[in-house]
């Protein structure tokens, strides 16, 4: 047979009756012969079907569900004869959610499918004595009962059933499912017992979980698993009590003695934020509301800084409100003020209080006072009057650039406690020496120059035991002369290494470094930079040679003869002739070789040594070219070269030539009578005002 339930068969049904077809047209043979002709080709049509067709095996869960497939099959046993292609199966079961799935037939001989229908909820009928049964299912707050309780998933439920003044009930129940409503009957157990209440005053209005019971005196149910009491009477506080009894039980609780209700004391000032206190104790600021205990006579204090403490005495009465509003009294002290410049503006407390010199009435609290003008730096303070005095502020405002200055100290320390003094030149002059000076060399090109930037040089050369603090050092000594006791400058120190000690000061106070480091070597200078450095030579040559007055000396004593009359520096005196081949004659400055850093009186700067002791490395490098138009400002040196600057005299040296202070000489490697001082910017660029 093709088909099972519903699917499609095969009759005689399916084909037009010979007889019709005879009389709409007449055949060759007779309508016998057509029959079996017809008959043998439905045969062939099954046989084919059964050949090319594929066997799927339906597994259903539950077992007696009820197949049926879209399109035509053929079934025999468990087994479908399907075709290849998609086609829509229904199951079906009773007690189960109807299932509609498709499947996909394919060549594989023989297919396993398996169909799952998912059973019906339950229903559970509740049937009690009692009403309004709380129910929870999983903990899950469901319904309420006696009744139906529909659409329980199949399988174990915890169930709990809750009457408010009943033990509640768990219960652990199995749902069956498909559809099916069980039953079951709860009896819930009181949980109440009896307890007698009376209240001081009586009649006082009895709550028992939130539910109005009665007037005091009275007998009412009280839960064993507690219950809420509250007492309410007119004029008195409320009173709140967890009470319990055993169920079935009758207890009398203890007389209830009520409290007379407080009153409230609203209190307000003008200003606001004064500091209360009641019967001498802190009770917060104004604008405030106080509950405090009737009948009793407060003393209540008010007090806000500048403004004069006032006392007032209060009673309340229960359940009302006393206001108590009270305005302030200022406590007045004055300041007499004093501005420069005159246009000056005055804030108090960030308010305006005009411009100029003024005398101000002030509560005598501490206020802020600002003056302020734009192009100057504004300066607050903190005041405080006191009455019935006038003090008197003098406030002379800075421009931006003098108060810029007088932030900068005119001395700093470096890292090894040498000191550098801050200068602000301003001021153009000549590098170099005119070419009749006497003495003159070759290498003093005459060059025009200014300094405009601010920088900080060393008051002093820099020690042995300084450099020390760098690296390990010796400086040397001459004819059985040491050159490396601790003050002594040190010496035999090359260029480069002068340079890198000053990075080494950089790195310990936290100062971008002046110099660039390649390959351990130094490969440029970072003029944006404030650390320190050498001095450039212009720098120098303004700090030895310009005086007070702007002009140029030749030499470093003010008869601008040579030789020297008086001792002023460490030159090549007398005492060293047995190891120098020049010395000056008639001069004796008690030092063969350097003496310590800072000997001998400073120049018209405060600068030490600046014309003797030792020659100085400065940070340019060498070069002899002359510059005539207008004045390079802050002037840097050549940009590369081979050599670099050395500065003044020294011990080793005497000569008109070299006593002058615009003699220079070049190198690179260190030398005895060669050392350093140090320098730095105030600022990097664009700092200062």
């Amino acid at each position: 047979m093709l088909g099972k339930n519903n699917n499609q068969h095969l009759s005689a049904t399916d084909f037009t009756p010979l007889d019709q077809v005879a009389s709409q047209r007449r055949l060759p043979f007779s309508p016998g012969v057509l029959a079996l002709v017809l008959l043998a080709a439905s045969a062939a049509v099954i046989m084919l079907y059964l050949v090319i067709a594929r066997a799927v095996i339906f597994q259903t869960e539950p077992e007696s569900a009820e197949i049926t497939i879209s399109g035509l099959s053929f079934n025999i046993g468990d087994n479908y004869l399907l075709l290849t292609g998609v086609y829509q199966v229904e199951a079906s079961a009773d007690g189960y959610h109807p299932l509609t799935q498709n499947i996909e037939v394919t060549e594989q001989a023989t297919q396993n499918v398996k169909l799952e229908l998912q059973p019906l909820p339950g229903n559970l009928s509740v049937s009690s004595e009692l009403t309004e049964i709380e129910v929870s299912i999983d903990d899950e707050l469901r319904s309420t009962v006696p009744g139906t309780i529909e659409g329980i998933n199949r399988g174990l439920h915890q169930i709990e059933f809750k009457k408010y003044r009943y033990f509640p009930l768990q219960q652990e129940i199995d749902i069956v499912g498909l559809g099916t409503t069980q039953s079951l009957n709860v009896s819930l157990l009181p949980a109440w017992g009896e307890m007698h209440f009376d209240s001081q005053p009586q009649g006082a209005d009895l709550y028992i979980d939130d539910r109005p019971v009665g007037q005091t005196p009275l007998k009412t149910e009280v839960l064993e698993t507690g219950s809420k009491l509250r007492l309410e009477y007119p004029g008195y506080k409320t009173y709140t009590k967890q009470v319990t009894v055993k169920a079935g039980t009758s207890e009398q609780h203890e007389l209830i003695k009520m409290i007379v209700s407080d009153g409230t004391l609203r209190i307000s000032s003008m200003p606001e934020g004064a500091n209360i206190t009641i019967d001498s104790q802190f009770f917060g600021t104004t604008p405030v509301d106080l509950p405090l205990a009737p009948f009793k006579q407060y003393d209540v204090g008010l007090f806000l800084e500048g403004y004069i403490k006032t006392t007032k005495k209060v009673s309340l009465e229960p359940e009302k409100t006393t206001a108590m509003q009270v305005r302030l009294q200022p406590n007045i002290g004055s300041i007499a003020l004093t501005i420069s410049p005159a246009d000056a503006q005055i804030l108090i407390d960030n308010r305006d209080q005009g411009t100029g010199s003024r005398t101000l009435s002030l509560t005598a609290k501490p206020h802020t006072l600002t003056v302020t003008k734009p192009g100057y730096e504004p300066k607050s303070l903190t005041v405080t009057p006191r009455p019935g005095h006038q003090q008197a502020l003098n406030i002379k405002l800075l421009t931006l650039e003098d108060a810029y200055w007088a932030s900068r100290p005119p001395v700093i320390k470096s890292p090894v406690g040498s000191e550098l003094k801050l200068f602000r030149p301003q001021q153009s002059f000549i590098l170099g020496a005119p070419r009749r000076q006497p003495g003159r060399r070759a290498n003093e090109a005459e060059r025009n120059v200014g300094l405009e930037r601010p920088f900080y040089l060393g008051r002093k050369e820099i020690s042995n035991t300084q450099f020390r603090r760098w690296q390990e050092h010796s400086s040397s000594a001459i004819k059985g002369q040491s050159l490396d006791m601790n003050n002594q400058p040190v010496a035999n120190v090359s260029w480069e290494q002068a340079a890198l000690f000053c990075n080494w000061l950089s790195r310990q106070e936290g100062l971008p470094p002046f110099y660039l480091i390649e390959d351990g070597l130094i490969s440029g200078f970072d003029w944006e930079s404030h650390g320190y450095r050498l001095p450039t030579e212009a720098e120098w040559a303004w700090a030895a040679k310009v005086n007070n007055d702007g002009n140029s000396e030749i030499f470093p004593w003010e008869s601008g003869l040579y030789p020297p009359i008086n001792v002023l520096d460490n030159y090549a005196d007398q005492s060293a002739a047995k190891f120098l081949s020049f010395t000056i004659a008639n001069y004796n400055d008690n030092y063969p070789v350097s003496a310590d850093i800072g000997s001998f009186k400073p120049n018209n700067k405060g600068l030490y040594n600046m014309s003797g002791n030792v020659s100085e490395w400065v940070n340019d490098f060498y070069d002899i070219r002359p510059h005539r138009g207008a004045p390079i400002m802050d002037p840097r040196g050549p940009i590369s070269g081979n050599r670099h600057v050395i500065r003044g005299a020294s011990w080793a040296l005497g000569s008109r030539t070299e006593l002058r202070l615009s003699y220079r000489q070049a190198g690179t490697d260190g030398q005895l009578d060669v050392g350093f001082r140090i320098a730095r910017y105030v600022d990097s660029p664009g700092v200062t005002p």
